[in-house]
């Protein structure tokens, strides 16, 4: 008995033929593609819905730290500083100016300084002379009363004896009239008898003093080492120093913070007028 055919055993038991098993191998390859692309679609729909919201996410970010920028821009810190600066420059220039008039003060108290010293040292020839005259009066009295001692053979000081000489001629003058002349006679005793003492207080009270104050032989005078030289030394010169630091800071300031700060804001004010223009032009 011959073999039976598996096709007619199928197709007598109700199974699928060979052909209806390629047809549908055919058609389940047809869908798993279509599925396979409806699903790559769906992926790509799927990416571009998750980038969109990221964008949303980075959007609403930035809005927020725009709006944080806006809020500090309120808090008008430019007109702060502004206004500070300001201030602060007014006090300074008061500064400024003070420090000028210290420093014209400074040159006039040296200017006069200088001139009084130059006064002195003209003076000094004058107290040279008053110096010599006074000697010369004082020798020419000491040598007067030597004449007078070697003459009248007396050792009496210049003024008696000049007195006692001419008392004894006034006395053989008959009639009275030697009296005037003796009145006359006792106010010239009188003025020889100062000259020795005023010699001596000019020489020993006024010259020797001034001398030693003010034109000593070697060395400084006493006005330049007890007055000038002090003063220039712990006022004028530290005066002076303090002076320059400050005007070295109130350059500094100038230089360092004011000018500095000022081109900063001018160029925060020209970036919001920008903003505002770009604003207006985009309607934002």
């Amino acid at each position: 008995m011959p073999p039976e055919n598996p096709t007619s055993s199928a197709a007598a038991s109700g199974g699928i033929t060979r052909r209806q098993l390629l047809l549908a191998a055919t058609a389940g390859g047809a869908a798993l593609a279509a599925g396979a692309l409806g699903g790559a679609a769906l992926t790509d729909a799927t990416a571009r819905a998750t980038a969109f919201a990221e964008a949303q996410v980075e959007v609403l970010k930035l809005r927020a730290l725009l709006a944080l920028y806006e809020n500090l821009e309120r808090v008008g810190l430019d007109a702060i500083v502004a206004t500070g600066i300001r201030i602060v420059r007014a006090a300074l220039e008061t500064v400024r100016a003070g420090v000028r008039l210290l420093r014209d003060g400074i040159t006039t108290a040296e200017a006069a300084i200088k001139n009084f010293q130059t006064m002195l040292d003209g003076l000094r020839d004058a107290a040279d002379g008053v110096t010599r005259l006074v000697n010369d009066l004082g020798q020419k009295f000491r040598t007067a009363e030597t004449f007078v001692l070697v003459v009248l053979g007396t050792a009496r000081p210049l003024a008696e004896s000049i007195a006692a000489f001419f008392n004894a001629l006034i006395a053989k003058i008959p009639f009275g009239i030697g009296e005037e002349i003796s009145r006359a006679l006792n106010a010239l005793v009188e003025m020889i008898r100062a000259i020795p003492t005023t010699v001596d207080a000019v020489l020993n009270q006024l010259l020797k003093p001034l001398r030693e104050a003010f034109f000593p032989t070697s060395g400084d005078p006493a006005y330049k080492a007890n007055l000038l030289d002090p003063l220039t030394k712990n006022v004028f010169e530290p005066l002076k120093k303090f002076l320059t630091d400050v005007e070295k800071l109130l350059d500094s300031w100038e230089k360092d913070f004011v000018k500095p700060a000022q081109d900063a804001l001018d160029e925060r004010a020209k970036i919001r007028k920008q903003i505002a223009e770009f604003r207006q032009q985009y309607n934002v």
